[in-house]
Parts: C-alpha cells; sequence; structure tokens
C-alpha cells in the first residue's frame, strides 16, 4: 500500500518530471523548459510544495490542479504563478493529453536575491497571485513572453563564463513583466468590480504603499491606521480580508526582505543593519531573524 509522500521541489526536480524535449537548467538556480510531451506523472501523483518561483504558460491543451486547495484549470494562454511555499497538486495526472504543451520557468529564491530583484516591489501584484495565480494573457503579452522564453533557451546553450549573469538578467526583467501583466489584469477585473471591492482594493493599495516607505522606522499598526485615518482594528480586517495576510504579517515580510538584502549585498554589519531597521536591539533583530527565516544573520550572510 502506497503512502502519502510531499515533494519539495526545486529547478533541479523539476527537470526530472520533463521528458525529452527543449529544456537547459543551471542546477537549482533555475530550469526553463518548453514541453512538447507529457511529464512523467508518476512525480506528480502527490501534492508537491514549491520551493522555488514557478510560471507555467500553457501554450496548447488543459490541465487541472490546485494551489493550496484551491482549484483551477488551465487552458491554452493561461499563465499560472506559484511562490515558494505554494503546495500545488496536478489533478488526474494519468489523464493529462497527449496535446498538453507548456512552457516552465523556475528559478530559486537564493538565485532571485543574488541577481538583486527586491520582491517589495511586487507586493501589490503578489496580492493578486495570493488570491488567484492564473492570469489569461493578451495576444501581445503572449508573443513577449515566447521572446522571452526563445532568448533565455538561446543564452542558456551558450558555454561563456558569464551565462549566470546573463540569465540573471534576463529573469529580472522576467519578473518585472510578470508584474506588468498582473497590474494589466487588475485593472481589468476592476473595472467590472463592485464599488465596495474596489475601495477595500484601494485601502490595501494604500497600505502596502505606506508600508513600503515606512516599515523600516514603524513596525505598529497604529501608525499605519493614524496615517490612513482609520481605526487600528478596521485597518487590520480590510487588510486581512482583502489580501488574506495581517498587518503584521506584511511588515515582517518586508523587514525580512530588506534584512536579506542588506546581509547579501552590502558590507553593513549586523548591528548596523539591526539599527537601520530600526529594532530596539541586536540581539532582538537576531531572533527575528531566525525566528522568520530559520537561520542567523551571520548563517544566511555566509551561506
Amino acid at each position: 500500500m502506497e503512502t502519502y509522500s510531499e515533494t519539495l521541489i526545486t529547478p533541479s526536480k523539476i527537470k526530472l518530471m520533463i521528458p525529452s524535449g527543449i529544456s537547459l537548467g543551471m542546477g537549482d538556480d533555475f530550469f526553463i523548459s518548453r514541453l512538447q510531451e507529457r511529464p512523467q506523472y508518476k512525480y506528480l501523483r502527490y501534492p508537491f510544495r514549491a520551493d522555488c518561483f514557478m510560471a507555467a504558460y500553457c501554450v496548447e491543451g488543459s490541465v487541472d490542479c490546485s494551489v493550496n486547495l484551491n482549484e483551477y484549470h488551465l487552458t491554452s494562454g493561461t499563465l499560472l504563478l506559484i511562490t515558494p511555499g505554494n503546495m500545488v497538486k496536478i489533478t488526474q495526472p494519468e489523464e493529462i493529453g497527449q496535446n498538453l504543451r507548456v512552457t516552465l520557468i523556475c528559478a530559486s529564491s537564493s538565485f532571485i536575491t543574488n541577481i538583486g530583484i527586491n520582491p517589495s516591489k511586487f507586493l501589490i501584484e503578489a496580492v493578486d497571485v495570493l488570491k488567484d495565480p492564473c492570469i489569461h494573457l493578451s495576444s501581445d503579452e503572449e508573443e513577449m513572453l515566447h521572446k522571452y522564453v526563445n532568448l533565455a533557451l538561446d543564452v542558456t546553450k551558450t558555454d561563456h563564463q558569464f551565462v549566470k549573469e546573463s540569465i540573471g538578467g534576463l529573469v529580472s526583467s522576467v519578473f518585472y513583466q510578470f508584474a506588468g501583466f498582473l497590474a494589466e489584469s487588475k485593472r481589468r477585473q476592476d473595472l467590472e468590480a463592485p464599488a465596495r471591492t474596489t475601495r477595500q482594493r484601494q485601502m490595501l493599495e494604500q497600505f502596502i504603499k505606506l508600508a513600503v516607505n515606512d516599515h523600516s522606522k514603524e513596525h505598529l499598526v497604529g501608525y499605519y491606521a493614524d496615517k490612513m485615518c482609520v481605526t487600528p482594528k478596521y485597518l487590520s480586517k480590510i487588510v486581512k480580508e482583502v489580501s488574506g495576510r495581517s498587518v503584521p504579517e506584511w511588515l515582517n515580510e518586508l523587514l525580512v526582505l530588506d534584512a536579506k538584502n542588506m546581509l547579501r549585498h552590502t558590507d553593513m554589519t549586523i548591528k548596523e543593519i539591526s539599527n537601520n531597521l530600526n529594532f530596539p536591539s541586536q540581539s532582538f533583530f537576531f531572533r527575528f531573524f531566525k525566528n522568520h527565516t530559520g537561520q542567523t544573520p551571520k548563517q544566511y550572510r555566509d551561506e
């Protein structure tokens, strides 16, 4: 009798699922594939948890899947975005049709950090991914994505010493393109949304913009509520309802992202980083960082 087995998926493990076809990768940093055949469904019989950023674009055919227990039907022209920690399951993988063609792009969190992308710039768009990870691309957006995929495949085939840096630049650009796709998708949805939903959405966006600007100095809900002329209780309620995350969760994520960027990309001491992020003490910052990342600041900097 088979037992349940959850797999933590990385770019190199994604490669195991892909049959012969056009696919290239760089270890656990990056993987790109233009899937022409059915994936090896024996690897997809159980849910898996993403340990990387993934984009799956359905070129032809269709496939059913769930993301964090929510069901989605991917058809031609649909882009599915998966972020680290998401739980994904392919529904009835043995029934995937032979006509299924999917383009996959995968990048590890460390690769994203190392190429200098600051995910805090994508927080508004991240709300859309959390609520609905599927986007139906326009014909112009499809063409743009195909161009990026072709260029990434061509670059990865080369053997010069700056291939990784070249791919890093492309991945950075792709991230911004995906953010643009999400923003345009949100704009189309807002035109059809009820006024109340739109107002709540605008309040969330106002909070996130304030948080991006002020989180390094202000860590308390009351500060943002005062700025927005609402009560802390009401702000907390709206942010949780619209985004699925609490105000402290958003602020903590921003602080962790800033800390990681400073540790990886500056020569600042840990004490200087703690002061820069307005923690009451270096030991408090140490505990905060370890609680949220599982590593000490020094361990993260040295890895």
